[in-house]
């Protein structure tokens, strides 16, 4: 009953001392220790006494230093871990890959919370990848102690800022405003000189990043903008810094062909073929190799051989990508009987057009194979794929339709139709609203105010949502999934219809005709969207480090503020807002840190945001 603990969790340490007198010294390494229904507890790592003070102290990492000493690894052969879903349903998978599902436990509720097609940061801590995660879609994790377990839940981040800022009349604290962070980053890639990767990014005058591509998923150089015609802030107002980063990861994409390049025939190596994983393998990445060329065997004949009159037999005709044996005076006979080698051989047959005879050849035909699993590709080009579609009249082939989702956006500039469509934005529900109205609800839209004044618009209070799609979950029935190709087949066979060639002399020679056997090589048969070409991607490793750079300038405003001084007990993720009233200086941060200091149950709690 009698004992002190002292323990901090959050952005750092994340560990606990417990002191008590030695004479009731009860733990051990690996003992937990742990106050019910709450976040308060770890597991007993070292132990030491004093003879002083006739204490033992006992220390340790908190549940959050735990889940902080376990790393997320990529899945075997993929180059990231995707995760998908209801946020508590997420946690629970994250649990089981670090390996502590004997100790922790997501909850099972329906947190009202969607991960969309999170990509995890390769090797990173499991405690800053859920709150990273978490972050993203504006939720904080909540840990607590239930029944033996360590239980995970996502909770909405609490914004107490929308409800008051506090001023100095409620509780001390210092600010510190940073008007003028970084708003133009000159990011420096790869190259030398004028082969060097540049681009430039922009900050509007509230931190909101400029575009930076021309397209919504850029795969390649040619996508990113390259130049500074996004500039919103100029002369005194723009502040400009250098992101030297010539380690800056070079991404290979490959995109698909759906049309035959013109140098197939000459250069079709330089075009690359999806390999499927070994049979049995449990590998999902994707992987691509060259086109290789196919053995042809033929060199042409430019001289008449010496041999021509009697061997012309071992001679060869060329009839574009096929070569055919020479066939003496040509007596064409009407096939009664399918060939045997039909399949592989109809070039070596004929139709009869009047009095000519033409050289059959292949007929194109769209297929449709079956999926028994999810294509590597599944997540992001899920459309690429087709279902059998059925109005009970017409049966047609229709592309995978994706699902649609909503992210809300947060405004830094005041829309230009805000005083005609104010009420197409949103804001989220105070703390007071949630508990009013029993709702998991983050984001609520505006409504017309009775008395019919447009309300005073602020940066970074509204929000604009947009209408989003994702891949739907896979799923090989009740819907079976196809990919679509184009094969060369052989003709339909049909009896009296089709003719053979026979050969009782050697033809006339012709130069530049005939052939011989050699090692020559050709180019595959094309089909459509089987093949890929390779891009790179010089900008997306660099761009990204680009934005968090400018993030982080836009994050120094400080704050100190004694938040222990209020009757309400904040979790890590909440954002509390201050307003000095002198200066008019107002900011908004997270809170970061948790300090816990207990004394015989006597409990102090600071704070710290950022």
């Amino acid at each position: 009953m009698s004992y002190t603990l002292d323990m901090a969790y959050g952005t750092d340490e994340n560990d606990f001392v417990l002191t008590m007198n030695a004479d009731d010294h009860c733990c051990h390494d690996g003992y937990y220790i742990y106050a019910e229904g709450t976040e308060y507890g770890g597991i007993v790592g070292r132990i030491g006494t004093d003879p002083d003070t006739n204490t033992v102290i006992y220390k340790g990492l908190t549940w959050h230093g735990v889940l902080q000493k376990r790393i997320v690894c990529p899945p075997s052969g993929r180059s990231y871990r995707r995760v998908d879903g209801e946020a508590n349903s997420v946690l629970s998978e994250i649990i089981s890959v670090i390996g502590l599902s004997g100790l922790f436990r997501a909850s099972t509720e329906d947190s009202g919370i969607t991960i969309h097609s999170y990509q995890i940061p390769r090797y990173i801590d499991a405690y800053t990848c859920i709150k990273n995660m978490l972050k993203e879609f504006d939720a904080k994790l909540m840990i607590r102690w239930v029944n033996g377990y360590v239980r995970l839940s996502a909770e909405a981040v609490s914004d107490y800022s929308q409800d008051e800022e506090f001023d100095p009349s409620q509780v001390s604290f210092t600010v510190e405003k940073n008007y003028r962070p970084t708003n133009h980053l000159i990011c420096l890639g790869q190259g030398e000189l004028t082969q060097r990767a540049v681009i430039h990014l922009f900050t509007d005058n509230a931190g909101g990043i400029q575009p930076y591509t021309t397209v919504s998923d850029p795969v390649k150089d040619s996508d990113y903008i390259r130049n500074t015609s996004r500039q919103v802030l100029f002369g005194p107002d723009e502040v400009a810094e250098v992101l030297d980063y010539p380690g800056a990861e070079t991404v290979t994409n490959y995109v698909k062909l759906t049309s035959q390049p013109s140098d197939w025939a000459t250069k079709c190596e330089n075009y690359f073929v999806r390999k499927d994983p070994e049979a049995g393998s449990d590998e999902e990445v994707e992987k691509y190799e060259a086109v290789s060329k196919l053995d042809v065997g033929y060199v042409l004949q430019k001289s008449k051989p010496s041999d021509w009159n009697t061997k012309y037999s071992k001679y060869y005709t060329r009839s574009g990508e096929n070569y055919n044996p020479v066939e003496a005076t040509t007596v064409y006979n009407l096939l009664t009987q399918k060939p045997s080698d039909w399949t592989t051989k109809y070039e070596n047959y004929y139709r009869k057009n009047g009095n000519n005879y033409y050289q059959l050849t292949g007929v194109e035909e769209e297929v449709y194979t079956v999926l028994n699993k999810a294509p590597a590709d599944w997540a992001r080009k899920y459309n690429t794929y087709y279902y059998l579609y059925s109005d009970g009249v017409l049966t047609q082939w229709k592309t995978v339709d994706g699902v649609g989702y909503y992210r809300y956006k947060l405004q830094t500039q005041k829309p230009t139709d805000w005083d005609e469509n104010y009420s197409n934005y949103y804001r989220k529900y105070t703390a007071a609203e949630k508990k009013k109205l029993k709702t998991k609800k983050q984001y609520v839209q505006l409504q017309s105010r009775e008395d019919g004044t447009v309300p005073a618009w602020r940066s970074k209070r509204f929000y604009t949502r947009y209408d989003l799609q994702k891949a739907p979950s896979w799923s090989a029935n009740p819907k079976p999934k196809y990919i679509h190709t184009t094969e060369v087949n052989p003709p339909t066979w049909a009896t009296n219809t089709y003719y053979s060639k026979d050969e009782t002399a050697a033809p006339t020679w012709t130069a530049n005709t005939y052939y011989t056997l050699s090692t020559d090589k050709v180019a595959p048969k094309w089909s459509a969207n089987k093949y890929y070409r390779e891009v790179k991607d010089r900008y997306a490793t660099m761009v990204a480090e680009g934005i968090e750079r400018l993030a982080e300038a836009w994050q120094t405003d400080s704050m100190g503020i004694a938040l222990e001084e209020t009757d309400v007990v904040y979790d890590i993720g909440d954002i509390v807002g201050v307003l000095e009233p002198k200066t008019g200086i107002s900011t908004i941060q997270e809170v970061t840190k948790k300090i816990i200091k207990i004394d015989n149950d006597d409990v102090k709690i600071e704070y710290e945001v950022k």
